[in-house]
Order: C-alpha cells, then sequence, then structure tokens
C-alpha cells in the first residue's frame, strides 16, 4: 500500500530537547495539548504513533547520512537524494502517513535561538 511521508531536518541542542519539542501533553480531562513542533508547524491531524525521529551528535549535510535506519530508508532516499541542504542538520523527524504540503498550513521554516526545524518535502512510500 502506498502512503505518504512528511520530514523535517533540524538543528537541536541534544534528544532531550526534541523530545521537549515533540512531546504531546494531557490535561485533567485527558484531552490532549499540542506538542510545540504541531504548534509551530500547524499539522493538520496525524497518527502521533507514526512519528520517528533521531539526534545524531555530528550535525550532517547528506540527506542519505540523515535518513540512514529509519524505516523505508531505501524508498526515501531515492527520493529525497536530489534535495541539496544548505546546512548542516542534527536533528530529524519523519511523520508516516501524512502528507504535510496537503494536512497543514504550510510552515517552511521555524528558526529559533535554541533550535531550528526545516520543512524539507513529503515522499511516497510502499508499505
Amino acid at each position: 500500500m502506498k502512503n505518504d511521508v512528511s520530514l523535517w531536518l533540524g538543528y537541536f541542542e541534544n534528544f532531550d530537547e526534541v523530545e521537549k519539542y515533540t512531546e504531546v501533553k494531557y490535561d485533567e480531562d485527558g484531552d490532549s495539548i499540542p506538542s510545540t513542533f504541531e504548534k509551530e508547524f500547524k499539522l493538520g491531524y496525524y497518527d502521533r504513533d507514526l512519528i520517528e525521529k533521531d539526534w545524531i551528535p555530528d550535525a550532517e549535510d547528506d540527506i542519505k547520512e540523515l535518513l540512514v535506519d529509519f524505516s523505508y530508508d531505501d524508498q526515501l532516499i531515492k527520493q529525497f537524494r536530489d534535495v541539496k541542504l544548505n546546512s548542516k542538520y542534527n536533528t530529524i523527524i519523519l511523520v508516516f502517513n501524512y502528507n504535510y504540503d496537503k494536512e497543514g498550513r504550510h510552515v517552511a521554516s521555524v528558526n529559533e535561538s535554541a533550535y531550528k526545524l526545516d520543512f524539507i518535502g513529503t515522499a511516497e512510500y510502499i508499505d
């Protein structure tokens, strides 16, 4: 089955910061409070169990190196291999079964003093 996956690359101090940025909290009624990631990029609905993320100690500007070891990495690397990165990244966020180009209210990039995150694009993968 063919599905979409949306890719963000960024730069964070450490993995804990990435975790905090993407953490969904809940109020006393059990309703979810969107993560900073969801708010800043104005994400539409997605399955929160289908997000993969990682932080690497040495920033990299080769998309193949950044995507290796993620689910369906061979399919994703083929589709993103021609993307030229103009900076080095140490954070990778993938949201599977989600097409940010269609479902989100497109924010290309967030650049704060403590972190930065860029939307790179959407690819297809076969499950």
